[in-house]
């Protein structure tokens, strides 16, 4: 299934790259209806990369837990992101997986544990080192700190055009 409006060659060249990991990373996009907390929304986007084999049975427990000790919540205008991500040793091939949320969820902020943000787009990391890891985050907040390019990401309606932003606008990847 290709984009519509596009041409037949536009689309194979789009499904062999969302069949595929990109530099060694795996990137998928979710569109989360209907999830009302963070432990939800975390939960869905472990369980995803968990039946694609990129983390382990632990990742989801480990992620929660880590993200109620150390919650991921940014502060972003219009809405909040989060990024939540475990230790390596629950990560079995490295993946980025986007939630864009119909409805804002709260998390969280991060370094005030006792503040919380509406969040509407997630991005759970599943990377294995603390130098990547500083690198995608690095990433994702330059991106979200434009408020038209985040609206814009909130706005997608498939997650193909939510994983092409993800790929190219948000980590260059090409």
């Amino acid at each position: 299934a290709g984009r519509s409006g596009s041409s037949d060659v536009d689309t194979r060249i789009w499904e062999k790259v969302m069949a595929e990991e990109l530099d060694g990373v795996f990137y998928d996009a979710v569109m989360l209806t209907n999830v009302a907390t963070k432990e939800a929304v975390i939960s869905q986007l472990a369980d995803s990369l968990r039946g694609k084999g990129y983390v382990t049975d632990s990742y989801k427990k480990a992620t929660l837990e880590r993200e109620i000790l150390y919650p991921t919540g940014l502060p972003t205008t219009p809405f909040a992101i989060a990024v939540p991500h475990s230790e390596r040793e629950n990560v079995v091939r490295e993946a980025v997986i986007l939630g864009i949320c119909d409805s804002l969820v709260e998390f969280a902020e991060m370094g005030k544990s006792d503040s919380a943000v509406s969040v509407g787009v997630v991005f759970l990391l599943a990377l294995k080192g603390e130098n990547s890891q500083v690198n995608y985050l690095r990433s994702i907040v330059n991106y979200c700190k434009q408020d038209a390019k985040l609206i814009r990401l909130r706005a997608v309606t498939s997650t193909e055009e939510a994983c092409q932003i993800l790929v190219h606008d948000i980590f260059n990847v090409s």
